[in-house]
């Protein structure tokens, strides 16, 4: 049986989310910046949408010369890490019913192992167009996805399919498409080692071959060297490796925006009931997670010992009591974090 790889990738993510939530900025150039804080323009750009892209605003890109090129055309936002980390949780949430084999790869990166899912590729195509209609029904998100026989494959493909696209390789066809890549295309292959290659007289992939193993291996070191080769023969496989969650959390939009915390403690207390469910030990840190009206981002957090299921019910609620006594807001949304796991014990692991 072949391998079934599923790479998704959210589209220029903390934009593409300011756009979902405020459609006003559909169209317009927008620019999501890290402020540093040392003067108004001093930081650099975290990331931009397409539209900004063209205009020749990068991200990693210096906010002056960001402000320079967009001024008085670019929507220019401060990023929201949590905001956006949220939002990650649930669309991660959504990508991971669809198989218990996930590696979340970063905030807005995953892939998935549909092998023993899917018979072939073409089955795996078929699960990806739901996960990603699904992703856009119930999040807005557009994602690029690819899928493929191994996790590099399907990467490189995501990266082609982008954006809002999708592409895929079976394995009868691997060979011609090893044939056909770039070396830049190649994860892990970054620009200036790239240069080096093609200076090196290596502008395809399989131009490696053509190279003398010492000469590549002073441009690669040994470990990238290896990568390189087993891609080359079809031989790099490695497996989607779930990783350990370290917190564990629940969110959901209230029926409306209110303060009133009559209407919003139900909601709350479900969020920790359902949080709990999930988790493989007990914690010692809760969050709740108020986002406002307005969309802004609001936290309050506990720390203590073993926190069990009716001590973070009582502490959640004064936690949202604290919210509401500090900011005047309605809340759209309420959502819980638990953290700083403790394993449970049994008699079994004593003996």
């Amino acid at each position: 049986m072949n391998n079934s790889i599923i790479f998704i990738d959210f589209d220029y993510f903390y934009a593409q989310v300011e756009e979902i939530f405020n459609p006003d900025l559909k169209g317009k150039p927008v620019v999501v910046c890290v402020y540093s804080g040392r003067t108004e323009t001093s930081g650099a750009v975290a990331t931009s949408n397409y539209i900004a892209r063209e205009m020749g605003i990068k991200s990693g890109m210096p906010l002056p010369n960001a402000l320079s090129i967009g001024k008085d055309k670019a929507v220019f936002l401060p990023i929201r890490r949590d905001f956006y980390k949220e939002f990650s949780d649930r669309v991660m949430g959504i990508i991971s019913s669809f198989s218990d084999i996930i590696e979340i790869a970063s905030i807005d990166e995953a892939y998935l192992d549909v092998s023993d899912k899917c018979r072939d590729i073409n089955d795996a195509v078929l699960m990806a167009k739901d996960l990603k209609q699904k992703i856009f029904n119930e999040t807005g998100l557009r994602v690029s996805i690819g899928i493929s026989i191994n996790k590099v494959f399907a990467k490189i493909l995501g990266d082609m399919a982008k954006p809002d696209g999708m592409k895929w390789i079976g394995p009868e066809d691997a060979d011609l498409f090893l044939r056909s890549l770039k070396i830049k295309q190649i994860p892990g292959i970054g620009t200036i080692l790239s240069g080096r290659l093609n200076e090196a007289g290596v502008n395809y992939l399989m131009d490696v071959k053509n190279i003398v193993k010492e000469k590549l291996m002073d441009i690669l070191g040994h470990s990238k060297y290896k990568y390189i080769m087993d891609i080359i023969n079809n031989n790099y496989n490695p497996p989607v490796i779930s990783r350990t969650k370290k917190n564990f959390g629940k969110y959901v939009t209230l029926s409306e925006d209110t303060r009133n915390i009559n209407n919003i403690m139900p909601y709350l207390l479900r969020d920790v009931e359902l949080a709990f469910e999930k988790l493989p030990g007990t914690p010692s840190e809760i969050s709740v997670i108020a986002i406002t009206e307005d969309m802004d981002i609001i936290s309050r957090s506990y720390t203590g010992m073993r926190i069990d299921k009716k001590n973070a019910m009582d502490i959640s609620v004064n936690l949202l009591n604290k919210i509401l006594e500090g900011d005047a807001r309605n809340i759209r949304r309420i959502g819980i974090r638990l953290g700083k796991l403790t394993k449970n014990e049994s008699l079994d692991d004593f003996f």
